[in-house]
């Protein structure tokens, strides 16, 4: 008797139950076994489309093969979608294939637009072969724009709806949520990249910058446009940098900023390995220099092509521009400073304190002249030297001798320029120097009342660091005058000055405020008959020539012009260093003694500024770091401790 199987043996009731769920349901046949592969088969189309245009684009064999084979693959991979869309069943799967496929019909609009852009035959089927330049190269524009985008807006959805339909694929139901979710998420990126793209080309097409970050490249300064635009002669600068160099962008906008208001200025951009023969010609031996020229006259200013090592040497371009361009333009002048007297530019034991002069002689180089010194050994006392251009007495503490006061006289009646800050701590009498502009100098030390001074010792004695911003209309500070608003200068310890019976021009051009009085018992308080005023702590003096001066021989201006200051020290290291406006006032001072009040204005230098601490705020940092700071950690950490315990016992 021959057995029957058990599937043949099954009950009546088991046979009448309903038959198990068959796997998701399949596409239109094999179709269905390609569409794992349709997306990225689309996405490397289009990088094969990308590899010949645009890195194989001047191979034409391999260009028209790996475009040919991109194009023809992105043609096929969405036709494949389109006709699985059609073959398949399930709503869900179908709505998914569906919106993956217009995804792809957008990248091949992108092809379209990119191949009608940049081929001739596409440029001739829309008419614009035969354009006029300028409207050629607006659709061009337009359509690179175009064709980037929606590239973008293809390819991103596509990849991030794809990776979340992988895991998908097999399984009886797809979630059509997560799908849509995916590519949504990649359509934004997308026009997030592109509105970031479009913005920053629309930024850079209109000439507005502003830059926020904490490096910044000196902009040209007021001054330095008035020196080019002083010349009638043409200034030319030829850069040598590598192409697309940081720096070179960098100094790209300083020079166009110039060039902006001076017609008469022009500038180029060489790379030097490209133009052998005319960076031989301007003695260029490597990357990152600027050749300033004028007629026969060049100057040549060296940068680093590295932004690490260029940045210090950018934050003072406008300054080092300036400094060689003056050279390029002007010839060289001789400053003689005086020695022998114990002048502040001889140094001594106080000297680092302040009291010294380097930053003195450092901005006389910066205005083209050449520093020396000017003493007995010198021939001070017979005559001051034929080349001299100007002559500094410089806080001297010992009396010049007869010979050398009549010397100084000589030198201004012939149209000299001396430029006197004299020091009321000086031991000598200082009278005959002062006479020589026609002033007296009165050694009474100043100290004020009011709040315009600059506390440094912490005592009474700080009252004579006085500050002032009452400055005259006159040339040799017109800078400061300017900005008196929000511009003062520092005097420390200063005397005053009076006008003296005297056919010359006087301008007081600096005073003290109303609150400053003599201190005589140098107290440094109002008492006795000491009365407040204002008094007078700087002084232009000019003065015509006399008829028996050759004013052919006469450099700068033909007539005498004296700049003193009761106040050495405002020009010392300590001052110049801790105030920028008192260096205007020093560099504005020499411009309009040599007759170059016209470049007068600020430098822009935006180096790092020294931080200053008050000794109140010193106390309160370091009270504050060892006792405040662990006292609000420990206060902390008892009130968390607290409330964690009380919230155990509630519990309990």
């Amino acid at each position: 008797m021959a057995v029957k199987p058990k599937e043949a043996a099954a009950s009546p009731k088991e046979a009448a139950k309903p038959a198990k769920e068959t796997p998701a349901p399949s596409g239109p046949g094999s179709l269905d076994k390609l569409a794992p592969y349709l997306g990225p088969g689309f996405v490397v189309s289009l990088v094969l489309v990308f590899i010949g245009e645009r890195l194989l684009g001047t191979i034409d064999t391999a260009r028209m093969a790996l475009s040919g084979l991109g194009v023809a693959g992105a043609i096929g991979t969405t036709a494949l979608r389109f006709s699985l869309i059609a073959g398949h069943k399930d709503a869900e799967r179908k709505r998914i294939e569906r919106t993956l496929g217009i995804f792809s019909a957008v990248g091949l609009v992108s092809l379209g637009l990119y191949f009608i852009a940049n081929t001739e035959v596409g440029r001739g089927l829309v008419g614009i072969a035969d354009a006029a330049p300028d409207k050629r190269a607006r659709f061009d524009g337009a359509t690179t724009v175009a064709w980037i985008v929606l590239a973008g807006l293809s390819i991103a959805p596509i990849v991030f709806g794809e990776a979340a339909l992988a895991p998908m694929r097999r399984a009886p139901r797809v979630e059509v949520r997560r799908i849509y979710a995916a590519a949504a998420a990649g359509l934004t990126l997308a026009f997030a990249a592109a509105y970031s793209a479009l913005f920053t080309y629309a930024a850079g097409e209109l000439e507005i910058k502003v830059d926020r970050s904490y490096f910044r490249t000196a902009k040209a300064s007021e001054s330095t446009k008035k020196i080019i635009s002083s010349t009638t002669e043409p200034v030319e600068v030829r850069a040598f940098f590598p192409p697309l160099n940081d720096v070179g962008i960098e100094v790209d906008a300083y020079l166009a900023d110039i060039a902006k208001g001076a017609p008469n200025f022009k500038y180029g951009f060489y790379d030097r390995l490209l133009y052998p023969q005319l960076a031989k010609d301007n003695k260029v031996t490597q990357d990152a220099v600027l050749v300033i020229l004028k007629g026969p006259s060049r100057e040549t200013l060296t940068l680093d092509k590295e932004m690490t090592k260029a940045a210090s040497k950018l934050k003072s371009l406008d300054a080092d521009f300036q400094k060689a361009l003056l050279k390029a333009m002007k010839d060289a002048r001789t400053a003689y400073v005086t020695v022998g007297h114990g002048e502040v530019n001889e140094g001594s034991t106080s000297a680092a304190e302040g009291r010294s002069a380097k930053l003195l002689r450092r901005l006389l180089e910066g205005q083209n002249y050449s520093v020396k010194d000017l003493g007995m050994p010198q021939g001070l006392a017979n005559d001051v030297p034929e080349d001299a251009s100007l002559v500094i007495v410089h806080g001297p503490t010992q009396a010049f001798t007869p010979e050398e006061v009549s010397s100084l006289e000589r030198y201004a009646a012939r149209g000299g320029k001396l430029l006197i800050a004299l020091d009321p701590e000086a031991k000598g009498d200082m009278g005959p120097l002062a006479n020589i502009a026609g002033l007296a100098f009165d050694p009474t030390t100043l100290a004020t009342t009011d709040q315009f001074f600059v506390p440094r010792h912490r005592n009474a004695s700080d009252k004579a660091n006085l500050i002032t911003n009452r400055f005259s209309s006159h040339a040799s500070v017109s800078t400061l005058s300017r900005v008196s608003a929000r511009a003062v200068v520092l005097m420390p310890i200063p005397g005053s000055l009076e006008k003296k019976q005297t056919d010359a021009k006087v301008d007081f051009v600096l005073r003290s405020s109303a609150g400053t009085f003599g201190d005589k018992n140098g107290n440094f308080e109002l008492d006795g008959d000491e009365k407040k005023a204002t008094f007078n702590l700087g002084a232009a003096v000019s003065k015509p020539l006399g008829d028996d001066v050759n004013k052919d021989k006469v450099k700068g201006p033909a007539e005498t012009r004296i700049f003193m200051l009761s106040d050495a020290d405002c020009i010392s290291d300590l001052a110049l260093g801790f105030a920028e406006t008192n260096q205007i006032l020093f560099v504005d001072a020499v411009r309009w003694l040599n007759g170059d009040e016209s470049y007068s204005g600020e430098i822009a230098t935006p180096e790092d500024v020294r931080i200053q601490h008050t000794k109140q705020k010193d106390v309160f940092w370091f009270y504050g770091t060892i006792i405040g700071a662990p006292a609000l950690l420990l206060g902390a950490g008892i009130l968390v401790t607290r409330r964690t315990r009380r919230a155990v016992r509630r519990q309990a």
